[in-house]
């Protein structure tokens, strides 16, 4: 779309001083490009006449302030797109920038301030404080596709302070101009308990240089080079699978923006063409598994290798070089980037530290971009909003996820971010829904996600409550206070699966068709394995810690540690319970009854996971699997131990059986113990060596 930066000439009228810097004008009469006539300290007649509140009669004259230098009347700026800007003049900065306000009988200047959506900065400071005349209305425009420029918030600390910038003259666009910085009024706040929100906008060019810092050596477009590695024809049907299998539960891109429609579910050539090439990469990489789903993609990939790789590595190079002027589309290529399959021996490796790094780089990306800012009130088009308030959600489950099955602390405060939950308003396209099985369609996804993302506020509250550092320390040997948290949480799972959409349950469905809903299941019942787990922490006392001791040695110490060693090495070392064994029965069966739900649910699940799945899933499999040892090792009975071991030996047969990538982290985690013998592994008590024992005999 054209800038809304670059001004409509307006007609000038020659003998009409309504830029005299000399003699300047009154700000309404300079508004409307009229000549201003006023007596020495005195409102102006044209304001006199109109009962107006004059600038004269309250504002500093321009003298007063400091000159900062200036160009030329009609010297014109260019902007990073190439466009020109209307002129900018230093210290009329701040007053010759606006457009002319709507007319006069579009704004009332006698209404009572109190009830001004414009927000508090209308309310005069003192008893006869002259009230500041209203600002221009302000149009509904995107803030992301403007050409040539990038924006990034201004925060409530920033150098730049926003409750400054309240009181600045926006024109229509809500834009104060400057050459090639500028800032923008997000429009709609500040309301009651909403700060001001501005946006600085600035020209792409300025930050050339910084590009070149993480630019990639690359020859030719990588847009030609992305069109040669998919033709137009190809990618078309690859949005379109995204579409399909990705979307409903990964929804961060706009389809209104891709032309969907009922009838048109397969976009045009020319929308691919103005998809940024890093974004449309990613969509195509992510789809490639879900090729066999149609019939020309399925022939083509028979006699060549899909460029999955390459199409991942023209994403990363470009987000890195992107990173500097981003828009929404450097997010969402980033977190489709999250999501990439692993190949070859990766699926059976634990996640290298870039992994959460690079989330860490999308967070700051995100609040960079604002989009931990309710949008709704503020002056952005629908789809821009909707778009924006799906993609903090997105990235939140990341954060949550990854923290929780990582062990990391989270990158989002809780204090730092206002969206309100989904509704079905988020998922609607610009388009008029005509099938009823479009519509089932359109709510299947709109309530799954939302299912997802009340999830992620469950894990969120897990993590913070159970293993975040200080509560793990806290915790880690109190089993009242464990106990208490963890049936807090596990009611308020019971609440949400009891709240969720019926036809996404899996109650009474023991082999449901629809396997989409497969990976909620999952992060419910895992969301239990962990709460379970940390209720085992303090039902048995940790061991001594170990003796530490410097090297070198003399031989003599040496001789005396083997010594004690041999004398102590035929002794039972029990792990020491902690509570009764009435209530550490009651809690055990709960914990066993919690990995047998898991071990149905992926029993039914279909072999081929064919539906989208996140990629953090694949550490979520490997947890359970820790899970299940750890009532084995733990077990404070040889029937505990048995009933262990055997969930233990049927969840190993439910990973070999899965054939899936997902699952290889977690069949490792599993053998890996098992090969060198769980006795040789760990220390264990006889009763637990009996019921292996026992197990591997049957």
């Amino acid at each position: 779309m054209e800038s809304p930066l670059k001004k409509p000439k307006q007609h000038r009228d020659t003998g009409r001083p309504y830029r005299s810097k000399r003699h300047p004008p009154c700000d309404q009469c300079r508004r409307k490009k009229l000549r201003c006539e006023a007596d020495e300290g005195q409102s102006c007649q044209r304001c006199q006449s109109n009962s107006s509140p004059c600038s004269f009669t309250f504002s500093l004259h321009p003298s007063f302030l400091p000159n900062f230098g200036s160009v030329s009347d009609h010297q014109e700026v260019e902007h990073g797109n190439g466009e020109k800007a209307s002129p900018v003049t230093g210290v009329d900065q701040f007053q010759t920038m606006e457009t002319p306000t709507c007319p006069e009988s579009t704004i009332n200047f006698d209404s009572n301030p109190i009830n001004d959506p414009a927000g508090d900065f209308l309310l005069p400071l003192q008893p006869g404080y002259p009230l500041p005349e209203r600002p221009t209305p302000q149009a509904i425009q995107t803030l992301d596709y403007l050409k040539g420029v990038s924006s990034q918030l201004i925060g409530a600390s920033g150098e730049s302070d926003p409750w400054l910038l309240r009181h600045c003259k926006f024109d229509e666009h809500g834009f104060l101009l400057f050459h090639q910085v500028h800032f923008r009024n997000a429009g709609g706040v500040p309301r009651e308990e909403k700060i001001p929100v501005h946006f600085l906008v600035t020209g792409d060019e300025l930050y050339d240089a910084a590009k070149e810092t993480t630019r990639y050596p690359n020859i030719g477009s990588r847009r030609d080079e992305l069109n040669s590695l998919v033709p137009l024809e190809c990618g078309q049907r690859l949005v379109s699978l995204f579409l399909r299998f990705i979307f409903p539960t990964l929804p961060i891109i706009s389809r209104s923006k891709f032309g969907f429609t009922p009838s048109h579910p397969i976009p045009d050539t020319t929308v691919l063409q103005n998809i940024p090439t890093h974004l449309l990469a990613a969509i195509y990489a992510l789809a490639q598994p879900f090729t066999k789903f149609d019939e020309y993609l399925s022939i083509i990939n028979v006699y060549t290798t899909p460029p999955t790789d390459r199409l991942w590595r023209i994403t990363f190079e470009m987000i890195l070089e992107e990173i500097h002027t981003p828009h929404l589309a450097t997010l969402q290529a980033g977190l489709l980037y999250l999501h990439k399959q692993h190949q070859g021996s990766q699926t059976a490796v634990a996640d290298s530290p870039f992994v959460w790094s690079f989330v860490g780089m999308l967070v700051g990306l995100a609040t960079s971009l604002g989009l931990q800012l309710e949008c709704r009130p503020m002056g952005l088009p629908a789809w821009e909003r909707r778009l924006r308030r799906r993609l903090w959600w997105a990235l939140y489950s990341e954060d949550k996820w990854r923290s929780l099955l990582m062990g990391r602390p989270p990158y989002i405060r809780n204090d730092e971010w206002d969206v309100t939950d989904l509704d079905d308003d988020d998922f609607r396209i610009d388009t008029e829904v005509f099938s009823l099985d479009h519509q089932a369609r359109e709510a299947f996804c709109a309530i799954q996600f939302q299912g997802f993302a009340r999830l992620f506020c469950l894990a969120d509250e897990v993590q913070q409550r159970l293993f975040s550092l200080r509560a793990a320390q806290r915790l880690s040997s109190n089993f009242p206070e464990s106990l208490a948290t963890a049936r807090s949480l596990l009611t308020k799972l019971k609440e949400w699966y009891f709240h969720l959409s019926p036809n996404l349950r899996h109650q009474n469905k023991p082999f449901p068709r629809n396997n989409q809903s497969d990976c909620l299941h999952f992060t419910y019942i895992l969301l239990e394995v962990f709460i379970f787990r940390a209720l085992l922490r303090p039902m048995v006392r940790s061991a001594a810690p170990p003796r530490l001791f410097e090297e070198p040695q003399d031989s003599l110490e040496i001789m005396v540690d083997d010594y004690i060693a041999h004398i102590i090495s035929d002794e039972e070392i029990d792990p020491v319970p902690a509570i009764d064994n009435d209530t550490g029965n009651a809690v055990l069966k709960a914990a066993e009854n919690c990995a047998a739900s898991m071990l149905r649910s992926v029993l039914r699940m279909p072999c081929d996971l064919s539906a989208f799945w996140f990629s953090w899933c694949r550490i979520g499999f490997a947890t359970v699997s820790s899970f299940m040892m750890l009532l084995v090792i733990q077990a404070p009975s040889k029937e505990h131990a048995i009933r262990a071991r055997k969930l233990v030996d049927m969840w190993r047969q439910a990973l070999v059986r899965g054939q899936c990538q997902m699952m290889d982290l977690a069949l490792v985690r599993l053998n890996g113990p098992h090969w060198m013998g769980l006795t040789r592994n760990f220390f264990l008590p006889n009763h637990v060596r009996e019921a292996i024992e026992c197990t591997e005999d049957q």
